[in-house]
């Protein structure tokens, strides 16, 4: 696996198809980038499908891929036990994913494994009721950083058009104070904007569905409609 992690702007996150359209959603011309929702995927075929599917990884044609698969809690759909959420994120990266996402509160083992594996290490923490103070996500951003972590993803719930501001002020206090790359925006009707805001303000990337793909969170955009309205934001 190459050191050289792909940084790009529209990442499409694929949660549930047929075995035998990955390949084509993984290798999809409308995004730079795949989410590959395992949790979501794991839902649909079960863990040992979703195991045979990795194969998939194997292509020289795809996009880059990041392996995530989500917690209830943080908006997920993981049914199973945590050693074979873990194990099955464990695979992902030996068949090739570049990133991987990880939940901010894991042992700090793991971040280690998966550091030590050449994958580039995302770190998230979601808040799908609300969003914290700007004190709160700062302290969290700091912990956060301590993880190694490459990248690091702030999603919150926008229940007002401030909210926005609070959560989109995190991308360049992550530069100056962390030096650390952030995705960070917000989810929900009054959060959508953000999500191309975010790219402006220096997100390396941010997600929307493949096309005939569910979205993974509220408030996402299609590629078209980001696309153009980041045209119309300059």
């Amino acid at each position: 696996m190459s050191d050289v992690f792909p940084i790009a702007q529209l990442c499409g996150c694929l949660m549930r198809c047929p075995l035998e359209e990955l390949p084509a959603l993984l290798s999809h011309a409308e995004v730079d980038m795949v989410e590959w929702r395992l949790d979501a995927f794991s839902e649909t075929h079960g863990v040992k499908n979703t195991i045979k599917g990795l194969a998939a990884l194997s292509s020289r044609d795809r996009r880059p891929v990041v392996a995530t698969s989500r917690l209830k809690r943080d908006g997920g759909v993981f049914a199973g036990s945590e050693p074979e959420r873990l194990d099955l994120l464990k695979r992902a990266v030996l068949a090739g994913a570049e990133w991987i996402d990880l939940e901010d509160d894991l042992d700090m083992e793991l971040y280690r494994y998966f550091q030590s594996s050449g994958a580039g290490l995302i770190v998230s923490y979601h808040d799908c009721s609300g969003t914290p103070s700007a004190s709160y996500l700062h302290r969290k951003m700091e912990q956060m950083s301590g993880t190694g972590a490459k990248v690091i993803k702030i999603a919150t719930f926008a229940a007002s058009p401030e909210d926005n501001l609070t959560v989109l002020e995190l991308i360049p206090f992550g530069k100056r104070e962390l030096e650390k790359d952030v995705v960070a925006f917000c989810m929900g009707r009054k959060g959508r904007w953000s999500r191309a805001a975010c790219l402006i303000l220096g997100s390396p990337w941010s997600y929307v569905p493949l096309p005939g793909q569910t979205p993974a969170a509220p408030g996402q955009m299609t590629p078209s409609e980001m696309r153009s309205l980041m045209e119309l934001l300059g």
